[in-house]
């Protein structure tokens, strides 16, 4: 403590200067800006007394007129939001997936069975088959989440993982 003490008795001119400067410039940007708001009553006040207040009554005018164009854009974009939320509607939004080996013979999970669905869980199943001899491609519509037609395991499967 008596190390701080010495330090500031040792330096208290330069401190003293420091907080002069400090003021100094403190006085400087009060009596700024003072002027600058003196200016600014002065333009108002001078603009109300000398009869311009038809210039305030259109600034105002032309400033309801822009508020009223952004609002009605504004419901433009609202209009287009909500078309394009029932658009979105029917897109797809939900999708399953499971591999598995179709056949004893053939290995590394090559068939496949996809379900795609809207937001309403309507859709399509798709089945490949994958065998060393040939491949097939089975579609099945996929309405309120029930197959139109039986779903295979992997299907059901599948058509669980999209509805999760």
């Amino acid at each position: 403590m008596q190390d701080v003490t010495g330090f500031l008795r040792a330096n208290d001119a330069y401190f003293l200067f420091g907080l002069c400067i400090l003021t100094l410039l403190l006085l400087i940007v009060t009596v700024v800006l003072a002027g600058k708001l003196a200016r600014m009553n002065r333009r108002r006040s001078v603009k109300i007394e000398e009869g311009r207040l038809s210039d305030i009554v259109e600034h105002l005018e032309n400033n309801a007129n822009a508020i009223s164009e952004v609002q009605a854009r504004l419901e433009d974009t609202r209009a287009a939001l909500c078309e394009q939320g029932k658009a979105l509607e029917g897109c797809l939004q939900k999708v399953g997936i499971v591999r598995f080996n179709a056949f004893d013979d053939v290995g590394g999970e090559q068939s496949f069975a996809v379900v795609l669905l809207d937001s309403q869980a309507n859709g399509i199943a798709l089945s490949g088959l994958y065998g060393r001899q040939d491949s097939r491609v089975y579609a099945k519509a996929i309405f309120k989440g029930q197959g139109e037609r039986p779903l295979s395991d992997e299907e059901q499967q599948a058509l669980a993982k999209a509805l999760s």
